[in-house]
């Protein structure tokens, strides 16, 4: 029995204690269960069905799958202006589908009771081990999706090209591929193997010219799109860089351009000089875009002579979860707010809105676990506030986290209030 809500454990003769084959059986089972009775309904040709939107949330959830199914005569009903037809479009889109179904709708009370079982199996260690259980998580559903695919292989009421799959927004086609052969992936998404042969063909060229194709890319939403592009250019920031700074200069998505300078982490004084100009833009994600990158490439002598919109971007920039998204580990350093706080003291309520617990804060490292500790003891109350909250973080390591836990400990009496929840919130979390 589950310790947490007394459900059933199954338990495997390799002796893990979550027993994956059985989680696939009764996926397939029930998921077939129900699609057999839609088909029952005549409701048409099914093209495709999938195992989709499975939440998960580290070290508290992995949410079971919603399932769904759909015809082509009901996407051309509910979606007849709708466009291409990649893995990213409408007809591949589960949650867009006429017919879907919760875990609570198409489960049985063996599936539920291993749902618990898999809480229970994923929560019950380090971070490492639920980082193990969501692979294997992700490995048993893509198992089950082709497993009911084969089921209905030869079923009168589907395409004869039908697949299923498990659509996950963070693995997207290359999850998908595992549940179905080579052939049914290339016939459905011709795309993806379009774009696989670019990325090849690219690989071989020297990098100015690829960075020239991936700059050329940044306002694309087919094959190599903007997305893949940025990440690219971010990687590659010093060969692309004079292509950024001229392509910054024309205007066009000039706010994606300044993000990708910074995040890149390249503090050439061209793409300085760029990034000061662009904080003079009119239009706000560009100015905004140009001062946060500036507080990533260090800017701050310069971001604290300008307005204080200005400033404060720039300043607060590293302190913001997207700071993780940089070709560079950045170290965490509360001394820009702290300047910016000092010049400007009548900031406070604005950094506090800016900064506030809940608006996604970066990921520290165990280097920077002695700046956070310092920054329990600020005189400000929303670097203290900050720093509680990224110290709630159990990859630290052993040796960091004690470190978090003795400097948490002496803060449980802050004058505070929401600082005094926070780090009893940190407590718990690392102590869990």
């Amino acid at each position: 029995m589950c310790r947490c809500c007394g459900s059933v454990v199954w338990h495997q003769n390799s002796g893990d204690p979550m027993d994956w084959k059985t989680l696939e059986t009764h996926l397939t089972v029930t998921a077939c269960a129900t699609l057999d009775k839609l088909l029952a309904s005549n409701v048409g040709t099914l093209y495709a069905a999938a195992f989709f939107g499975s939440y998960r949330e580290d070290e508290r959830v992995i949410d079971l799958p919603s399932l769904a199914a759909n015809t082509l005569a009901a996407l051309d009903e509910d979606h007849p202006k709708r466009g291409d037809e990649g893995f990213w479009s409408v007809k591949w889109s589960p949650v867009d589908w006429r017919w879907t179904w919760e875990p609570s709708d198409y489960g049985d009370e063996t599936l539920h009771a291993l749902d618990a079982s898999l809480q229970a199996y994923a929560n019950r260690g380090t971070p490492e081990q639920w980082d193990a259980a969501e692979t294997r998580f992700m490995a048993t559903v893509a198992r089950a999706a082709a497993a009911v695919r084969k089921h209905f292989a030869k079923h009168p009421q589907v395409d004869k090209h039908f697949v299923v799959f498990f659509h996950d927004d963070a693995h997207g086609p290359a999850l998908a591929k595992t549940s179905m052969s080579d052939s049914l992936f290339l016939r459905h998404f011709p795309e993806q193997d379009e774009t696989e042969q670019t990325r090849r063909r690219l690989a071989g060229l020297p990098e100015s010219e690829q960075a020239a194709y991936y700059v050329n890319r940044l306002d694309k939403y087919d094959g190599i799109d903007g997305e893949t592009a940025s990440d690219w250019l971010v990687a590659h920031g010093k060969s692309a860089l004079p292509l950024l700074v001229e392509h910054m200069a024309k205007g066009k998505d000039a706010w994606k351009t300044a993000m990708i300078l910074g995040l890149a982490g390249v503090a050439d004084p061209t793409a300085i000089a760029a990034l000061r100009k662009g904080t003079t833009a009119k239009g706000e994600s560009t100015w905004g875009w140009s001062a946060r990158a500036l507080g990533y490439l260090g800017d701050v002598e310069w971001l604290l002579t300008q307005p204080t919109k200005i400033a404060m971007a720039g300043c607060c920039a590293n302190l913001s979860a997207f700071r993780d998204r940089g070709a560079l580990p950045l170290t965490l350093d509360y001394g820009p707010v702290e300047r910016l706080l000092a010049q400007w003291p009548e900031l406070a309520a604005d950094v506090e809105e800016l900064l506030k617990p809940g608006s996604s804060f970066c990921t520290i490292r165990v280097g920077d676990v002695p700046e956070a500790i310092r920054g329990l003891q600020s005189s400000h109350v929303v670097i203290r506030r900050h720093a509680a909250c990224v110290l709630n973080e159990r990859r630290l390591g052993k040796q960091g986290v004690a470190k978090a836990i003795a400097a948490l400990k002496t803060c449980e009496d802050d004058s505070d209030e929401k600082m005094r929840y926070l780090v009893g919130l940190a407590l718990d979390g690392l102590r869990a």
